[in-house]
């Protein structure tokens, strides 16, 4: 734990990300916590570099020295702990405490967090932010704690666009017979199906082999995401569709938060606040420089007319809108 401490702090360090609030609070000027020591589990899919790998063994690391390390939250990454819907399986079931979820995935439990996955839903990331931190936000999550899981914190990630092996995608027409790998969101697939292409629901850790094989022809997601995991590897174009900006949930398991002190619960509430703040700055910073990482790598980008895009998905308004009642016109009502 002192290993991953000292990485945290010397990343806070290089970022800048330092501030009095941070440096020195309540917990830190406390000789000791009292407490039982608490140990639990946290899963998420990604490889520790990415940015929101970062951001949570910061809030792993940053809950220990908080508790005077009676709180060791032990990390699962790249799949360690299944795929994003086995980890919320075993999230809802108590197997494990602390999870990394996509709104795609939870939409299968909580159906109303598909609304998130609209395409083009979002103007941008504020107004994305501003939906998940106000009443919108506040609701969806009082509707996920009836199924027993708790949201702690959301993140940000880029606009998701296509990327392909074998040629761009320049209309949607380029789309029309390709196996293009999602969620199980069914709202993502049934914008897959509207924009021509085959959803292909698959795990995001399966992706660079189904890439490399054949077994899906492209794939959809943000930058961040296609750099960490490699996958510029195994594709060769990206085509800036952004048609879905989607947020990421931190979620936890209900029973397991209330079980514990008040002032654990303080503690870990808290931390979650400032990790996401940090998060969304730490995001901004590191995609700024990816598009040109993928390039000099070898993927050929290309910017696209949106408008044939949004076009197309008219239909899937059409189809699904009305399955999330007020929340769409709340979302777009937010300035």
């Amino acid at each position: 734990m002192n290993r991953l401490a000292f990485i945290a702090l010397s990343a806070a360090v290089g970022f800048g990300f330092l501030s009095p609030v941070q440096a020195e609070d309540k917990w830190d000027s406390q000789p000791w916590i009292d407490g039982a020591p608490v140990t639990m589990k946290l899963g998420y899919n990604t490889v520790r570099q990415y940015p929101h790998a970062r951001a949570i063994e910061r809030f792993v690391n940053r809950v220990a020295e908080r508790t005077g390390e009676n709180v060791q939250i032990e990390t699962f990454p790249s799949e360690q702990a299944g795929n994003e819907r086995a980890m919320l399986d075993s999230l809802m079931l108590g197997n494990l405490d602390i999870a990394k979820i996509s709104t795609g995935v939870i939409s299968t439990v909580v159906p109303e967090f598909g609304v998130f996955d609209l395409p083009y839903v979002f103007r941008d990331q504020d107004h994305m932010m501003k939906a998940v931190n106000g009443p919108v936000g506040q609701s969806l999550a009082t509707k996920l704690e009836e199924t027993g899981v708790k949201v702690l914190f959301w993140m940000e990630q880029g606009t998701r666009s296509f990327y392909t092996v074998k040629k761009p995608i320049a209309t949607p027409d380029d789309l029309k017979g390709l196996k293009i790998r999602t969620t199980n969101s069914a709202v993502m697939i049934d914008t897959m199906t509207a924009l021509g292409a085959t959803a292909t629901p698959m795990g995001f850790g399966d992706l660079y082999l189904g890439l490399k094989t054949g077994a899906v022809d492209g794939a959809e997601n943000a930058p961040d995401a296609i750099w960490y995991a490699k996958q510029h590897e195994v594709s060769k174009y990206l085509s800036l569709t952004n048609h879905f900006r989607t947020p990421v949930a931190v979620v936890m398991n209900k029973a397991k938060f209330e079980s514990l002190s008040p002032e654990y619960q303080e503690i870990i509430l808290q931390t979650a606040k400032e990790t996401q703040e940090w998060s969304g700055t730490l995001y901004s910073r590191v995609s700024d420089a990816l598009l040109e990482k993928l390039k000099t790598n070898g993927m050929t980008i290309s910017t696209v007319d949106e408008a044939p895009f949004r076009k197309a998905v008219e239909s899937v308004y059409t189809k699904d809108a009305g399955d999330f009642g007020t929340l769409l016109d709340e979302i777009r009502a937010i300035k």
